[in-house]
C-alpha cells in the first residue's frame, strides 16, 4: 500500500471513530452532579445556572409565564436530568439532540419559525454572538426578502467563544441553533418574550434570545 493511501486510510478511520464517539457520547441528562444549589430564583434562571455550572446547553422551546415561577434547589449526588425535573416538574418534555437538552411544555406548540428551513447558511469562524446574529438575519431575509434593516441587541461575550465555519443547506432554524450552541463554550436560547428575563448577558432578536455562559462578571442569584 502506498504511503499516501495509508495516510488517507488512517485519516478516514480516525474521522469515523470521532463521528461514532460523538454519536455515542453519554447523554448530558446522565451527567453526575455532586452538589447544585440555586435560588430562590426563576425557573428560567435556575435552568441557565444549572447549564452554566455543568456544561449543559438548553434549547427552551417555550416562553410562558410559568418560567418566571420561583424555585429553590439544593441537591446532592444526583444527575443533570434529575435536577431539571426538580426545577420543571412534570409539565415539560425533555429530549436531547447533538448534546443539547431541548425542553417543551406539554400541550404547547413550539414556535413555527423553529421548523423553517434555510436553503443555505454559510458563515466563517466567528464569535458566537456574531454567528447568532447572522442566523437571525438569514431567517429575516428568507421570510421577507424586501427587508432592509434588522432590529436586535447583543451584549459582549468572551471573544474566544468562536463557532464555525458552517456551510449548511436545507437545515431548520432549530437544527442550526443546536449547531451553534454545540460548538460554543456554553449557551442556551428561549423564544423572545418581554415576560422573561435571564440573569445572563443575551443576544435578543424578534424570534429568540440567546444567553451566553462565557461572559465575565456574572451575578449569581443566591
Amino acid at each position: 500500500m502506498k504511503l499516501s493511501t495509508k495516510i488517507l486510510f488512517g485519516f478516514l478511520l480516525f474521522a469515523t471513530a470521532q463521528a461514532c464517539d460523538a454519536q455515542n457520547r453519554p447523554s448530558p441528562l446522565l451527567r453526575h452532579i455532586s452538589h447544585f444549589r440555586i435560588g430562590p430564583t426563576s425557573v428560567l434562571n435556575a435552568l441557565l445556572w444549572l447549564g452554566h455550572d455543568n456544561g449543559v446547553c438548553f434549547g427552551i422551546e417555550y416562553s410562558g409565564l410559568d418560567l418566571n415561577n420561583n424555585v429553590q434547589v439544593d441537591e446532592n449526588e444526583t444527575t443533570v436530568g434529575e435536577v431539571i425535573r426538580k426545577i420543571l416538574g412534570s409539565a415539560y418534555q425533555i429530549s436531547v439532540s447533538e448534546g443539547i437538552v431541548l425542553i417543551r411544555k406539554k400541550g404547547a406548540l413550539p414556535p413555527s419559525w423553529l421548523d423553517h428551513r434555510l436553503s443555505d447558511f454559510k458563515i466563517p469562524k466567528v464569535q458566537l454572538m456574531i454567528a447568532n446574529a447572522s442566523l437571525f438575519m438569514a431567517l429575516e431575509n428568507d421570510l421577507d426578502k424586501s427587508k432592509k434593516g434588522f432590529g436586535g441587541d447583543f451584549h459582549e461575550a468572551d471573544p474566544r467563544d468562536e463557532v464555525g465555519p458552517f456551510a449548511e443547506r436545507g437545515k431548520t432554524v432549530n437544527q442550526l441553533l443546536i449547531k451553534l450552541m454545540a460548538s460554543s463554550h456554553g449557551a442556551s436560547w428561549f423564544p423572545t418574550s418581554g415576560l422573561l428575563i435571564a440573569s445572563f448577558p443575551a443576544s435578543i432578536n424578534h424570534f429568540w434570545t440567546l444567553a451566553t455562559y462565557s461572559s465575565p462578571n456574572l451575578s449569581r442569584p443566591r
